[in-house]
């Protein structure tokens, strides 16, 4: 293979599955995620993702076959998570059964883990913590995809953390010693010192508030943790924004801002319980508007989103919210 994504590749027969139907679930991610299709004739196809290749291919045994490339091999390991999950769909006994050319055997940490230390903890503003972490190897945090799993072990007992399984998936141990593993926004990171930041929202309750609570007030008992990743999608690449989120979202849009193009315009909606005095920093690009919404005196995002939304057209739109006022947003958009 040719693409400069390529430097690691594997295949893997999909014994039963058929090509018209594997080929449909991967190219309604190519719409739902704005991935970029590179091939598709025959009984081949290739598609474009933040962290290589995947498409199919002939198989050696079977008709067709999963295939993923990439450039280093954590993100080979993430792209064959990614076929597995789309053939449990469709024949889950096959996705078990699958076997990649290049793994030798099951077992061991993910290739996508890394092991961290939590070295800080101090408030940002009225909610958030921010927690700095150190790894040995940060070196793909903090480019183009921004998310990783906070893999935090119980507060009593022996942690028990997570497997490479021989079909390609990542298997997650439950029990007990069962990890707590929530999605969060790799605020920055510096390579050099294997600093990676991130911001937890605090609310009553939250396992993650918890955990950083903890290390705040100076325990050592959970300052070990994992991550998993980075994930999920990448950075903006647009020159015209429409950003609406409340507070779950706060550290991805901060992020998002500080890397759009230079010129970028448009407008950014923040909605916290009182506003802007939640103290939270969020730089605009200097061409957009950032616009404070407070809940505790009516204000609310969503409206304020659909409102917004026909003096934007060919924007790119960002929204973190709740998920009704997602659905609203993204088909008043279509409109």
């Amino acid at each position: 293979m040719s693409d400069d994504l390529a430097a690691f590749e594997a295949l893997a027969d999909l014994p039963g599955v058929s090509f018209a139907a594997m080929r449909y679930v991967l190219l309604a991610r190519v719409k739902s995620d704005g991935l970029e299709v590179l091939e598709d004739a025959g009984s081949r196809l290739t598609i474009r993702t933040a962290h290589g290749l995947i498409g199919l291919r002939p198989g050696r045994e079977a008709k067709i076959a999963g295939m993923v490339a990439a450039r280093e091999p954590r993100w080979l390991y993430v792209l064959k998570g990614a076929v597995v999950q789309q053939v449990q769909h469709l024949m889950p006994k096959v996705a078990a059964a699958v076997r990649w050319t290049d793994v030798e055997a099951e077992g061991g940490l993910p290739p996508n883990f890394r092991f961290a230390t939590v070295i800080s903890v101090e408030p940002v503003g009225e909610v958030f913590l921010r927690v700095t972490l150190s790894s040995e190897d940060g070196s793909s945090y903090g480019d183009e995809a921004i998310h990783f799993r906070l893999v935090q072990p119980p507060k009593t007992g022996e942690a028990a953390w997570p497997e490479a399984a021989e079909n390609g998936a990542t298997c997650w141990p439950d029990g007990p010693g069962a990890p707590h593993k929530p999605v969060y926004t790799v605020r920055w990171a510096d390579h050099d010192r294997g600093h990676i930041v991130t911001d937890v929202l605090v609310h009553e309750g939250g396992r993650t508030t918890d955990w950083a609570r903890e290390n705040l007030d100076g325990a050592q008992g959970r300052r070990v943790v994992g991550l998993v990743g980075p994930s999920g999608g990448g950075l903006l690449k647009a020159d015209r924004v429409l950003m609406a989120n409340d507070e779950t979202g706060f550290p991805a849009v901060a992020r998002l801002l500080e890397a759009l193009p230079d010129g970028a315009r448009g407008e950014v909606l923040l909605e916290a319980e009182n506003g802007e005095a939640c103290g939270y920093p969020v730089r605009a690009p200097e061409g957009g508007v950032l616009k404070w919404l407070s809940r505790s005196t009516g204000d609310r995002l969503g409206e304020a989103a659909l409102r917004a939304l026909p003096h934007h057209a060919g924007s790119k739109i960002w929204f973190a919210g709740e998920r009704d006022d997602a659905q609203r947003l993204r088909e008043a958009a279509k409109a």
